[in-house]
Order: C-alpha cells, then sequence, then structure tokens
C-alpha cells in the first residue's frame, strides 16, 4: 500500500509520461506538490522498489512501469470523466447519414481509430441474446433463391443460395414453413441446438433425400452465430505493437472472442493492462465500453494500444463515442419503428 502522496506523485509521474513520453523528474512535479526536491525524489524511490516506477537509462527521470499502470488504472482512473472538448469534436465528426446498422458501427470504428492513432473494435449484440424474428424465401431465377432473415425485429440479413437441382418449387415452400414453425421466435443458442437435433428429424417426413436439404439449411443459418464486429486502424498496430498483432487483429472471431471475455456481466466499462490471455494482445491494453442498442440489447466498444497510452483521454474519447453512438442508435430504431411516408 503506498501513502497519499505517493499515489499523487504515481498519477502525475503517470499523466506527465503518457502526454510527453519523457522521464520525469523531481522538479517537474514540484509544481504541483507541496513538498520539497528531496522529499519527492525519495517517494520516488520508494515507488520504484515496490515496482511502480522504472528508472530511465538516459536521465535521472523515472517512468511508470506495467505494475505503475495497472496501479493508475485500478486507484485512479475514473472509467466515466468526459472531456468537453471531445464532445464537439466527437459531435461534428459522427455527423452522417447512415442506411443501416453496418454504417454507424463501422463509421464509429473508423473515426475513433483515426482520433487515437489505435485500432478499434466495434461488436454487436452477442449472438446469444439475439432472436429470429422473421424469415422468407425469395425465388431470383429458376436456379437461386434469397433468404431473408430478420433479427431482433430489427436487423435483416439476406443469403443468397443456388436452389439444389432435385428441388420444387414447393420443396422451397416447405423450408419456410418448418424455418417459420420451428425457429422464429427462437434465440439464436436454441436455433443452433434445433439444426443439430430437431431439424434432421424433421426433414425426413418432408424430403426423401435430407443431405443437401441439411446442407442448405447450414449454409443459410450458419452466419448467424458469428460475431458482427467491425475493425478499424489494423496497420496501426504496426507502430504500437507489433506483426503479430497486425495477423490477430483479421482473426475478428477471435478478437471478439476475447473482447468479451475480458468483461463480466455486470461491468459497464473496464480497462486491462497486459491481462489478456491472447499472446498477441498480452503487452496492449484494452479499454472495453458497453454501449445500449435499443431495443435489442448492448454492443461492446473496445480502444486496443499500447500500455503507455493516455488513459484519461482515452476513456474520455471512448466514453463520448459510446454515447453518441447509443443516440444515434436510438434515432436509427425509433425511424425504422415509426410509420413514414414516401415524399413525391
Amino acid at each position: 500500500m503506498i501513502t497519499p502522496r505517493q499515489t499523487e506523485i504515481l498519477n502525475l509521474i503517470v499523466d506527465l509520461f503518457t502526454q510527453t513520453h519523457e522521464p520525469v523528474g523531481s522538479k517537474a512535479l514540484q509544481a504541483s506538490i507541496e513538498s520539497s526536491s528531496a522529499t519527492i525524489r525519495n517517494d520516488m524511490a520508494k515507488l520504484e522498489k515496490l515496482g511502480l516506477l522504472e528508472k530511465a537509462h538516459t536521465s535521472s527521470g523515472r517512468l511508470p512501469s506495467t505494475a505503475g499502470f495497472k496501479y493508475f488504472v485500478e486507484h485512479s482512473l475514473n472509467l466515466d470523466s468526459i472531456d468537453e472538448k471531445d464532445i464537439y469534436q466527437l459531435v461534428k465528426a459522427m455527423d452522417f447519414e447512415a442506411f443501416n446498422l453496418e454504417d454507424i458501427l463501422e463509421k464509429a470504428s473508423q473515426i475513433l481509430a483515426e482520433i487515437t492513432g489505435y485500432s478499434v473494435a466495434i461488436l454487436d449484440v452477442d449472438p446469444a441474446r439475439q432472436k429470429l424474428t422473421a424469415f422468407d424465401i425469395v425465388q431470383l431465377s429458376s436456379h437461386d433463391a434469397l433468404a431473408v432473415l430478420n433479427l431482433d425485429n430489427s436487423k435483416p440479413l439476406t443469403v443468397q443460395f443456388a436452389i439444389p437441382k432435385n428441388f420444387l418449387s414447393r420443396d422451397l415452400l416447405k423450408i419456410k414453413e418448418i424455418v417459420d414453425e420451428r425457429l422464429v421466435e427462437r434465440d439464436l443458442m436454441d436455433i443452433h441446438y434445433k439444426l443439430r437435433t430437431e431439424i434432421p428429424q424433421v426433414l425426413q417426413k418432408y424430403f426423401s433425400i435430407t443431405d443437401n436439404v441439411l446442407d442448405l439449411f447450414d449454409y443459410i443459418f450458419k452466419s448467424l452465430f458469428q460475431e458482427t464486429i467491425f475493425v478499424s486502424g489494423k496497420v496501426s498496430a504496426l507502430n504500437y505493437s507489433g506483426l503479430e498483432t497486425y495477423q490477430f487483429l483479421d482473426q475478428e472471431q477471435s478478437l471478439a472472442l476475447c473482447i468479451r471475455q475480458g468483461m463480466s456481466e455486470n461491468e459497464m466499462a473496464v480497462v486491462q493492462v497486459a491481462e489478456s490471455s491472447e499472446p498477441a494482445l498480452s503487452d496492449l491494453s484494452l479499454l472495453t465500453y458497453k454501449f445500449l442498442i435499443p431495443y435489442r440489447g448492448y454492443g461492446l466498444l473496445s480502444l486496443i494500444g499500447p500500455i503507455d497510452m493516455n488513459y484519461r483521454r482515452n476513456v474520455s474519447l471512448i466514453n463520448v463515442v459510446g454515447r453518441i453512438l447509443a443516440i444515434k442508435l436510438r434515432d436509427y430504431y425509433r425511424y425504422l419503428n415509426s410509420n413514414h411516408y414516401e415524399v413525391h
């Protein structure tokens, strides 16, 4: 346990170092701490012995260690803080016309990645918490058709597929009937289970050959069980980390799993400093924030960057982006659920 003055010294060193990336000496702290230079140096030495500070090789200054950053995040960082200057900048940046949910999430990830210079991942609602609320099949020609799936009464998904050679038009209608009866209004995890257990037995009643029908079901529904994730700033990983991180950011389903595992059910925001079990992220920091997606649940906004990032600044940016996202999505879904008229 460190004293209040030592905590103040550590906080100041973290703040100064993350802004300048230069080692901090006792003289730089005297203006903010009412103690002599000798007392400050003594406290800095104690913090170094505790492993919270490290001595710079090129000067007498100190810089925060990984443990020091963790201590700062756990004891001094306000995860709800907002800098008013960020509000104007981000409201202006996110003033754009969106035609679907994906536009909004992708654009938000791009904006935050550009401002921070780090990598950003934004996840839609956890697939396990989504529900299939409507299903239809539209035959496009004698050879192909379009499956139209709707999640949570608001998120459409289309899957184009080649009609099996032995299919008749009534077979497509039968598939729709089966889906409507067995899968619509079911949670996606329930659907995943039924596709492996119940649906194969049901298909045997209506189709003499079921292998290609089962393959068609798998093809239509497989994308439902994957995370919807938007990753921006991948190239930035080469600057703050390296090739391993850059390559991992391309493994989007694995990245989504890492982000979800790093946040418990009751947390709204969390900062992980060198805590990921994934080797590509183990020496990095992840700042993750839950934001509301109206009528559906929560999405996740995660900023990935170096341990020595400016935490106060980036927490503010994430908070502002998360709140703007919630407002923008509220307006988007309110528009979808309202009656509007075409203007001629």
